[in-house]
């Protein structure tokens, strides 16, 4: 019989088999792979803009933001996506395998994860945006036609819109969006453009 910590590490090792990206064939990746380098682009943007935040706050929330996804056995599909399936995955953290184990380290993990899911600190900000971060340039760095990219183009918009600190970035990613949308005999629509029009950032 395993112990709680054995059971919790053997747990945390199924993090490498949620496939994600699903509708980005051929390639696919895992949820730790995908947290992996959420970290690093939160950690990276900390430190190149100077940003008055908690670091270690950023960081955990990074760690922990798609933790509900442990016990899927798949990412969900961005264009099936429905309000019913993102309220079953924001509910996945309450049945989760470490909740089951650890009260006390679920309790910390879930504290993050609904810090994460309400969006109201600027932590939380930042994380969220340093996750659509990933999502924009998976597209632009994979030899495959870019799936849903009249959602692809905009999708990330409100997350930079509430943390304004990366929208010069956004704008330079939106730049080469463009440029790949017209490779692909994709229409770029002016309201692709729209976010950088208020307050004309």
């Amino acid at each position: 019989m395993k112990s709680q910590d054995l059971a919790f590490l053997y747990k945390i090792n199924d993090l490498q088999k949620t496939k994600r990206y699903g509708n980005y064939p051929p390639f696919w990746e895992s949820t730790s792979e995908h947290t992996f380098k959420v970290v690093l682009i939160a950690d990276y943007f900390y430190h190149q803009l100077h940003l008055d935040l908690d670091y270690q706050k950023c960081i955990e929330l990074a760690l922990y933001h798609d933790f509900g996804e442990m016990d899927m056995e798949e990412d969900i599909d961005i264009a099936a996506a429905t309000k019913t399936d993102k309220k079953k995955a924001k509910e996945k953290i309450e049945t989760t395998t470490i909740a089951r184990l650890s009260k006390i380290y679920y309790r910390l993990i879930a504290n993050y994860f609904e810090e994460y899911e309400l969006g109201e600190s600027r932590e939380a900000k930042f994380i969220k945006a340093c996750d659509k971060i990933d999502g924009l340039i998976h597209p632009l760095t994979v030899d495959a036609e870019i799936m849903n990219h009249e959602i692809y183009a905009t999708f990330a918009d409100k997350a930079f819109i509430n943390f304004p600190e990366l929208m010069p970035f956004y704008r330079e990613i939106k730049d080469v969006m463009h440029q790949r949308f017209d490779e692909l005999g994709f229409v770029w629509k002016d309201e692709y453009d729209a976010v950088f029009k208020k307050g004309e950032i």
